[in-house]
């Protein structure tokens, strides 16, 4: 007899045994911690039928309490004169559980969010920009403990990412006139007055993105001041394109900063994913005939060489998970096409939206404009190219910390090494230095050149305190890999500035 014919298996996302899909999603997270949370409650009532108590345990949700260090310098601003002083924070709060196999319950979010939200409380920040904030805590924890703290925000985050970044400004000081994202796989720095620059290619399909808003001070005639945030590219290999990226950034806060008021300044703050030796801090900082050393062009070139892979990014959090594919312009159409036309920026995208896969064109006639000039690209950008996008900007970043923490922490600052910046603001269990930057725009017009306030980083703008960081002797016996409990909440460190404006 003939055997009995084999019904086809029904092709599944999950692994065998009902296991975690191949792709995680946001849903698949909350079903999970849902599942989780259920049978917890079934425990607790299985408890109580026996008369067993639960029994809370101890955990130290304290946090290592820094000074703030004030910036010496004599005021100089005419008396009468009106002046508003900001306190602005950027802060990384996410953490990897598969990276971190010494830190115990500190990983925990029932913990790591009671000492992060009593850091926040402490510092008391009235701008802060947060980047990697989880989206399964947004509607749980954020937005309403940020909002009971007197904060209104808006939040963004990449195509598929499971985190994003998060601008917050105090509402008693400021109201928002105008918010944009900024989505580097779809932007690629070309400007039309720019007649002879050439548009570039994103080395790989990130999907970082950068938020922008526009704050007005409370008050009649007041001003304001222009806010962004961003987590450039996480990747070891990825120096070229995290230089591409910000070019691409400060391109469009300075357009966004044309749009709304040119007077105001530009405060750019976040994860930069870079040293302050590599070549995105020194195209942002340096002019073109000081930004190149030998060790920056090296990292750069063998940046430029490096292939990506399908799948050599995983970001993933254990059951939080945010699985991310690195991909390679030719193997994807969307980024091919992208050589051969400029996609506008979406409008702002308010609430837990993410910022859209692609953009609708400009109109029929900026198109062809942008056509013509990307006719004959080749698939992936030059090096020069990359410079001449940073030439094109005409602007240079001031580090407030930079500048300033030499004079109000000298033994933490190496000026020849690390351009007077700290020693770290990232302190993991295997990598510990410097990725977190608090940066104002310099525009050719702006220098603070023979200000009677020595404390001027940028005409108009003051800093007047910084937010003491740690040395790496600070940090206590190995392990010492943060997040720990009674010690900082996240593996990276806050930064906080304290500025002065004279609108």
């Amino acid at each position: 007899m003939p055997e009995p014919a084999t019904m086809p298996k029904e092709e599944s996302s999950k692994k065998k045994g009902g296991g975690r899909p191949d792709f995680v999603t946001p849903e698949y997270i909350a079903a999970q911690r849902a599942k989780r949370e259920q049978a917890k409650a079934e425990k607790a009532r299985r408890n109580t039928e026996l008369g067993i108590l639960p029994v809370e345990p101890v955990f130290n949700t304290n946090f290592r309490k820094r000074p703030i260090l004030a910036v010496c310098g004599n005021g100089g601003i005419e008396s009468g004169a009106a002046f508003v002083d900001v306190k602005i924070m950027t802060y990384n709060a996410l953490i990897r559980r598969k990276l971190f196999p010494t830190n115990g319950d500190a990983l925990k979010w029932r913990w790591r969010s009671k000492m992060l939200l009593s850091e926040l409380k402490y510092y008391n920040a009235d701008i802060m920009c947060l980047q990697e904030v989880d989206l399964a805590h947004m509607d749980t924890f954020y937005v309403p403990e940020l909002k009971n703290l007197g904060y209104d925000l808006v939040y963004i985050r990449g195509d598929g990412k499971n985190h994003g970044l998060l601008i917050c400004w105090r509402i008693s000081m400021f109201s928002l006139v105008k918010s944009e994202s900024v989505v580097y796989d779809n932007d690629n720095g070309y400007d039309l007055a720019d007649v002879d620059a050439k548009p570039t290619v994103p080395q790989a399909r990130t999907r970082n993105v950068a938020s922008l808003a526009a704050l007005k001070f409370n008050g009649p005639d007041k001003g304001g001041l222009i806010i962004g945030t961003t987590h450039l590219f996480w990747h070891p290999h990825g120096t070229f394109e995290r230089t591409r990226q910000a070019a691409v950034l400060v391109r469009n806060a300075k357009t966004f900063a044309s749009q709304i008021d040119r007077r105001w300044p530009v405060f750019l703050a976040g994860d930069f994913n870079s040293l302050p030796f590599d070549s995105p801090y020194l195209c942002l900082t340096k002019a073109k005939e000081t930004r190149h050393t030998v060790h920056s062009y090296e990292n750069l070139r063998s940046s430029w060489e490096h292939e990506y892979k399908r799948k050599e990014d995983d970001e993933g959090e254990d059951d939080e998970g945010d699985e991310e594919s690195i991909d390679c312009p030719e193997e994807r159409p969307e980024l091919a096409a992208a050589q051969a036309v400029v996609a506008e920026l979406s409008p702002s995208t308010h609430g837990h939206g993410q910022v859209p896969k692609a953009a609708s064109p400009a109109g029929t006639a900026v198109e062809s404009r942008q056509q013509a000039a990307v006719r004959g690209l080749p698939k992936k950008s030059t090096i020069e190219d990359i410079m001449e996008l940073h030439d094109n900007n005409n602007v240079l970043l001031r580090s407030l910390y930079g500048v300033f923490y030499r004079y109000v922490h000298p033994e933490n600052s190496d000026v020849e090494l690390r351009n007077g910046e700290p020693a770290f603001s990232n302190w993991a269990f295997t990598w510990r230095g410097l990725l977190d930057y608090i940066f104002v725009m310099e525009y050719p017009d702006r220098r603070a050149c023979d200000s009677a306030d020595k404390r001027e980083i940028v005409r108009g703008v003051s800093v007047l305190e910084l937010l003491r960081l740690p040395q790496p002797e600070e940090m206590g016996e190995e392990p010492s890999g943060q997040p720990r409990e009674g010690q900082y909440p996240s593996d990276h460190l806050c930064l906080m500035a304290k500025v002065r404006v004279v609108p």
